[in-house]
C-alpha cells in the first residue's frame, strides 16, 4: 500500500496525469462533434456478405449518432454509438501506460526505492495496480457521461435493466483495455525507449486494424487472425457493432487471461534486468 501511494504521488505530480485528463477532454469534444450530425456518422466500420459463412454477415466496426429513426432511437443504436469512442481509446491507453510505466526509468528514480529494500516486483505492481485503476475509472466516468450526452440529445431515457446492461459491455471493453495495457508493459520493458515502443505499438494496432478489416469474410482461415487477435480494435471493432453472437464475449475472456498471464512474465523479466 505505501508503494502505491508513492505511485499515486509520482502520478499526481508528473505531466502523466494532466496529459491524460487532457486526452479525455478532447475525445469527449470529439464525441460531442461526432453528435453534431442527426443524420448519423460513420466513424470506421467494414461490411460483410458472405452467405457460407454467417460469422461475416453484416456490419463490423464503429458506429456515431447512426439510428434508423431518431424520433424513435433503440437502445441498442445509442450503445453503439457511444461505443464508437473505443476507436480512438486506445491511443490514450498506450499514452498512459508507456510516459508513466517508463517514468522511473527515463529520470533514474529507479533505483531508489531498490537501494532501500523494496522489492522489484513490488514497485512493478504497484504501478500495474496504478495504471489499471487509474485508468479503469476515467474510462468508467468517460462512458457515463458520453452515455448521459447521448441519451439526452435523442430524448431517450434508459430502464434499470438497459443501464446495468451498457455497463456488461463496458466491463467487456475496460477487460480488453486491462490487457492491451499488460502488452504496452510487457514491450516497454523489452524495448525500454519510449519513442520506439509507442511507435511499435501503434503500427501493431492499426495495421491489425486495417489487415482485419481487409481479411474478414477469410478471417478464419488466415494464419494471421492470431496475431490481430492480440489488438484490441479486434475485439472493439465487434462489440461496437454488438456481434455478442458469434464468440466475441468468449474470445475476451481469453484475452483477458492472456493480459494477466503477461503480469509474472513481465516481473521475471523486470528482475532479470540490470537497472541503469
Amino acid at each position: 500500500m505505501n508503494q502505491i501511494r508513492a505511485e499515486l504521488l509520482k502520478l499526481k505530480y508528473s505531466n502523466v496525469l494532466t496529459m491524460l485528463l487532457v486526452l479525455f477532454g478532447m475525445g469527449l469534444a470529439l464525441y460531442t462533434v461526432f453528435g453534431i450530425s442527426d443524420g448519423g456518422t460513420q466513424v470506421f466500420i467494414s461490411e460483410g456478405n458472405e452467405e457460407r459463412n454467417p460469422a461475416v454477415q453484416g456490419i463490423i466496426g464503429f458506429l456515431a449518432f447512426t439510428f434508423k429513426n431518431i424520433k424513435y432511437p433503440q437502445f441498442n443504436e445509442i450503445v453503439k454509438s457511444v461505443m464508437s469512442c473505443n476507436v480512438f481509446l486506445w491511443v490514450f491507453m498506450l499514452i498512459f501506460v508507456v510516459c508513466f510505466f517508463n517514468y522511473d526509468y527515463n529520470m533514474g528514480t529507479i533505483k531508489l526505492p531498490v537501494a532501500y529494500g523494496i522489492s522489484r516486483n513490488m514497485i512493478f505492481l504497484a504501478k500495474v495496480i496504478v495504471i489499471v485503476l487509474c485508468f479503469g475509472i476515467l474510462y468508467i466516468l468517460f462512458s457515463a457521461i458520453t452515455l448521459l450526452y447521448t441519451c439526452i440529445k435523442v430524448n431517450y431515457i434508459p430502464g434499470m435493466g438497459e443501464i446495468f446492461t451498457y455497463i456488461g459491455y463496458t466491463m467487456l471493453n475496460y477487460m480488453v483495455m486491462v490487457s492491451f495495457s499488460m502488452i504496452c508493459i510487457f514491450v516497454s520493458i523489452c524495448l525500454k525507449n519510449t519513442g520506439i515502443i509507442a511507435t511499435v505499438i501503434c503500427l501493431f494496432t492499426l495495421a491489425g486494424a486495417i489487415i482485419y478489416t481487409g481479411t474478414w469474410q477469410q478471417f478464419h482461415s488466415t494464419p494471421l487472425q492470431y496475431i490481430i487477435r492480440l489488438t484490441p480494435l479486434y475485439y472493439w471493432m465487434n462489440m461496437g457493432t454488438l456481434r455478442l453472437g458469434y464468440g466475441i464475449i468468449h474470445e475476451i475472456l481469453i484475452y483477458f487471461c492472456f493480459g494477466i498471464f503477461l503480469i509474472p512474465v513481465s516481473a521475471v523479466l523486470i528482475n532479470r534486468q540490470e537497472l541503469k
